[in-house]
């Protein structure tokens, strides 16, 4: 057995070893059952519908002899071609780029091929994306790789999940999520990474210093120095001994993961809506995007530096296409009962029922 199969059956065996006996501190569809059941039954209320338990996890809700059914958080939305096409990363960069899209300069590579991947990070050295180049989620992608042997090992992680990986550059900006539905962008959220204020007289470390005993003090995580921090601070002209300026508002880091991974398998928080922020240009490649993979319910994941200009004007890319997208990003469950667009998506269910 080579050295690299054997690496990869090792990583697999701790895999399987820590789903099964360690702490999943994760969140996945699977333990959002009751959430969705609680949600589906706001929703329902709302819009004078009848809610009716099939299974643990699957529902069916009734108007007017109009029924439509949900599987947790699976709508009556897309068929199988339309869910199977978006689970292909290349083939979608490639589908946007031809209607002249925005999309991530990408590499397609196998286990077996390393220095095809190492090629590509030394053209881009402030650090690549490596991830499986089939399916959805986090499971598998490794950001801010930077070295041989981070790619080898960002490689071997997302080998697990597919056999061919994709290899990005990292892109300046923060994650959003437009969802489309019915060619029609309904709703829109941010991963909002956090900001600071300067004040021209203390330097980025300094700030940040003081904000993590704030942080400490109330009991939060602190703000870490690491590789999201540098390159979040380098996009905007700025590094932990720059001085903002008084009233200079600037990012801290991009990523607002809770578990702090270090770049691994990184969980997307979106913790903002920004709807009515996106501009008609961003709207637009979005429904774009849509139109382009045929799906009715997308959502269609960005990054850009700023969500009020177009993707061209700062860089931003299309990075994923996602069918079946999860309505428990676009809202808050503390406060609401269930999200906003929720009521649009079940009129329009209803509507194409028999």
């Amino acid at each position: 057995m080579s050295r690299l199969k054997l690496q990869r059956l090792l990583l697999r065996l701790r895999k399987l070893l820590a789903d099964r006996f360690g702490r999943r501190r994760e969140v996945y569809f699977e333990q959002r059952v009751d959430q969705y059941r609680r949600m589906w039954q706001a929703i329902a209320r709302a819009a004078g519908a009848r809610f009716r338990e099939l299974a643990p996890d699957l529902w069916e809700l009734e108007r007017d002899g109009r029924r439509t059914r949900v599987c947790n958080y699976q709508m009556e939305f897309d068929n199988p071609v339309v869910l199977a096409m978006a689970g292909r990363k290349p083939l979608m960069h490639r589908l946007l780029a031809g209607h002249g899209l925005a999309v991530p300069e990408h590499l397609v590579f196998r286990l077996q091929e390393l220095e095809r991947a190492e090629g590509f990070l030394a053209a881009h050295p402030l650090g690549c994306v490596i991830k499986p180049a089939n399916g959805f989620g986090g499971k598998g992608v490794t950001t801010h790789v930077q070295t041989a042997r981070e790619v080898r090992r960002a490689a071997l992680l997302a080998s697990l999940y597919s056999g061919e990986l994709l290899m990005e550059p990292m892109v300046a900006g923060e994650c959003y999520r437009l969802l489309v539905m019915d060619g029609h962008m309904i709703h829109a959220v941010k991963r909002a990474g956090p900001r600071l204020t300067g004040d021209g007289r203390r330097t980025v470390a300094e700030l940040v210093a003081a904000e993590n005993r704030r942080r400490r003090a109330a009991g939060e995580r602190p703000l870490t120095d690491d590789r999201d921090y540098r390159f979040t601070l380098a996009y905007q002209d700025l590094g932990p001994e720059s001085v903002p300026a008084q009233g200079q508002v600037f990012l801290v880091k991009s990523v607002n993961d809770p578990l702090q991974r270090g770049g691994v398998e990184v969980r997307t928080v979106y913790n903002e809506v920004v709807t009515d922020q996106v501009c008609d240009a961003v709207r637009r490649d979005a429904e774009a995007a849509a139109r382009v993979l045929g799906g009715e319910f997308i959502g269609v994941d960005l990054i850009t530096r700023d969500i009020t200009r177009p993707l061209a004007e700062v860089g931003g890319v299309i990075n994923e296409v996602n069918t079946t997208p999860a309505l428990h990003h676009h809202y808050d469950s503390r406060r609401e009962d269930y999200p906003q667009p929720a009521l649009q998506v079940l009129e329009s269910l209803l509507a194409k029922a028999p």
